[in-house]
Formats: C-alpha cells, sequence, structure tokens
C-alpha cells in the first residue's frame, strides 16, 4: 500500500468509526484503527488479523501481558502499552447506571455518582436494545476455561515468571492442537494472573486445596478481576433476581447486547459467563436459565480475597468491605460477613475489630502471602 492510499485508509478508519451508523464495528477494524496511533507509516491490518488469531479475540488481545503482546512481530512497547491503557480504562470504568436503566429489569436511583441502588423488580417491562454506547466496540471475552485452571492450577511450575508458565501450559493443556494450546495458555494465564505478576500465593493456595470449593472460590475471583463484566453481570443482573433464584439466558444475551453492542459473540460471551458460574459452584445451569443462591462463607477463600482486596497492613471501615463490589460477587450471606471478619481475628489472620457507636474498623497485618503461609501451616483447622 502507497503512502497516498494509507493515509486515505486511516483518515477512512476513523471517518468510519465516527459516523458509527448501522454497520457494527468489526473486531479487526477497531484492533487495526487502534494499532494506527501508535505505528505510524505501515499497514496495520495483516498485524491485526495476526493478533486475532494469536489471542482470539479483541478482549483477549487487549487482557495479554505486555511480555505476550512483544513477541509477535511486529508489536512494539509502544503498541503494548497502548493495549494495556485501553484495557485498563475498560476495565475501570463502567456506564452502570444506563445499563442497568436500558436493561427496564429495574427501578433504580443515583445516590452518588457512580452508585446504583436497585429498589425493586419491574415485572412485564420489555428491554430495550437501543445501545448505551455504541462506540464501546466489541471486548466481550468468548471462552472462561476456568475448570480447566482449577483442574491444572496445582501443577504449575515453582516459579513466578509468567512465560515459564505459559510454556508449562502449552505442553500440559489436553487440547490436541497447537494452536488451540497456546491461545489457551493465553487465556488461563491472563486470568489467573490480571496483575500479570505469577504470584506465589496462588501456587501455594492452589496446593493446600486443590479440588476444593475454596480454590474454586480463588480462581473465579481472579477471573473477575480479569474480566469485570461478569461482576456487572452479577451486580446487575444476579443479586437483584437473588430472591427468585434463577434467570434465563435470554436475559443474560439480551443485557450483553446492550453492554457490547458491536460484537458478534453474544452466544459465546453468554456461554463462558455461564461457565465461569457453573466451573465455581456459584450457580447451576440448564439449556434455558441459570440458578443461584447465596452461599456459606469459607474462611480460607475469605481471608485470601480479604487479603487480596485490602493488601495493605492497616485500619479499614467496615462498610467498605460489605460494599466491596469483589466480597459481593463471591455471593457469600452478607449477614455472615462480620461473623467470618471475627473469626479472623479470632484465628489471629487480623489484629482486632472495633464497633463503638458509629465507628466500625477492622485491622489487618499481614501481607496476602503471609496468610496463605499461614493457611498452609494450619493443617485442615480451617
Amino acid at each position: 500500500m502507497n503512502k497516498s492510499n494509507k493515509t486515505g485508509h486511516r483518515e477512512r478508519l476513523n471517518e468510519r468509526f465516527i459516523k458509527g451508523g448501522k454497520s457494527p464495528h468489526t473486531e479487526k477494524t477497531l484492533l487495526e484503527l487502534l494499532l494506527t496511533y501508535s505505528i505510524p507509516q505501515k499497514d496495520v491490518l495483516p498485524l491485526a488479523k495476526s493478533l486475532l488469531e494469536k489471542f482470539g479475540s479483541l478482549s483477549d488481545v487487549l487482557s495479554a501481558d505486555v511480555s505476550s503482546l512483544c513477541e509477535i512481530s511486529g508489536v512494539k512497547i509502544s503498541s503494548a502499552i497502548l493495549f494495556k491503557l485501553v484495557d485498563w480504562i475498560r476495565k475501570h470504568y463502567t456506564v452502570k447506571e444506563d445499563k442497568v436503566k436500558q436493561l427496564g429489569l429495574f427501578d433504580v436511583s443515583v445516590s452518588e455518582p457512580g452508585k446504583v441502588v436497585v429498589k425493586k423488580e419491574k415485572k412485564d417491562k420489555k428491554v430495550s436494545l437501543e445501545p448505551v454506547n455504541p462506540d464501546r466496540g466489541a471486548v466481550l471475552f468468548t471462552k472462561a476455561l476456568l475448570k480447566e485452571a482449577i483442574s491444572i492450577l496445582p501443577k504449575f511450575p515453582d516459579t513466578e515468571s509468567v512465560p515459564e508458565i505459559k510454556e508449562f501450559l502449552r505442553n500440559n493443556l489436553h487440547f490436541s492442537s497447537q494452536t488451540t494450546r497456546e491461545r489457551y495458555a493465553n487465556y488461563i494465564t491472563s486470568r489467573l494472573y490480571p496483575s500479570g505478576y505469577a504470584d506465589r500465593s496462588l501456587r501455594l493456595f492452589a496446593l493446600k486445596y486443590q479440588g476444593r470449593q475454596e480454590l474454586r472460590d480463588i480462581c473465579f475471583y481472579r477471573l473477575c478481576k480479569a474480566e469485570p463484566v461478569v461482576y456487572d453481570v452479577i451486580h446487575d443482573l444476579i443479586i437483584p433476581s437473588i430472591g427468585h433464584g434463577k434467570i434465563d439466558r435470554d436475559k443474560l444475551r439480551d443485557y450483553l447486547r446492550i453492554c457490547f453492542p458491536s460484537s458478534k459473540s453474544i452466544g459465546d460471551g453468554s456461554q463462558a459467563i455461564v461457565e465461569a458460574l457453573t466451573g465455581a459452584n456459584i450457580a447451576r445451569s440448564d439449556r434455558t436459565s441459570f440458578s443461584f443462591s447465596y452461599r456459606q462463607i469459607l474462611l480460607p477463600s475469605f481471608a485470601f480475597i480479604l487479603h487480596s482486596e485490602f493488601p495493605e497492613s492497616g485500619i479499614y471501615d467496615i462498610g467498605k468491605l460489605e460494599n466491596n463490589r469483589a466480597i459481593n460477587s463471591m455471593l457469600w450471606k452478607p449477614d455472615g460477613l462480620l461473623t467470618s471478619l471475627y473469626e479472623l481475628r479470632n484465628q489471629g489472620f487480623i489484629s482486632k475489630i472495633s464497633e463503638i457507636d458509629s465507628v466500625r474498623q477492622f485491622t489487618t497485618r499481614f501481607t496476602l502471602e503471609e496468610v496463605v503461609n499461614q493457611l498452609s501451616d494450619k493443617g485442615d483447622v480451617l
């Protein structure tokens, strides 16, 4: 492609994106447009195709760690950083109020910016499929692989290197295709290590609790950190319906169409979310619906997630724990949180709890790795 054609093509990409219209943005054109901002004066379409072939979807390209991205010929550190910037923004900024209102399922009020209060369910109201943000793009993940991750995690090599773990997965996953094993190795590592660092804490926890619900809890927690759309589904659909205990899969697909109006993978994305929920034993499913209820809190899981969400030793407001998005997404019984917090204090995992008048606080004393080491030392007491 000569220089004038390249310039014209880039202008057309920009104009097509700005105008929007009835033609949906494809993952390929969105990725191609993104690459034009980090790679000047070069045809980036072949690179966009290579990235999608390697990682499987736009969501997984954005979620991939920097080292994996830079392994692809043509991807420099500037492009990798741009991807991670977009990934960070899309995972940390959501339009919850608009999504819930457009879904037409609940009455909502906003008590403070960014916080949605669900009042009551509206029964018989049709769902509007007008997109919340037509320029959001298709970034819905389409493979959960949670069961595979839970099964193989205790066998991980003793390393903090993500590339070494990927190599282990490429050699040990049960899929026959080398391309599939490579792609799934990227999926699993990006979900288990959303920070891009293969922390020792997770591997030690897996060795201690392999085959048990505690490990399923932690792997689901890590997946949600990597794919926050699962948080959205739990908070916007599941928790408001907890009394009913069941949601039709069609309602989940309608919700995802609103969140990801340009995605052509709504069915796969819906299936991936249900597989994540069922793989963690948080929900049960059949062909038309999935069901759920609040669960008993397992203290090791609670200790791990508490110290992940409040990693620095110090004093914290109990209200921040009770309203924590990750904690609530585990569907643990809300009235069991305070009891479990006191039990952590009794077991020596946290320093103290204060409930005096309106002051409600808890004090942590250990890092996550120190907590996991203590769990390993306690045998089967917890």
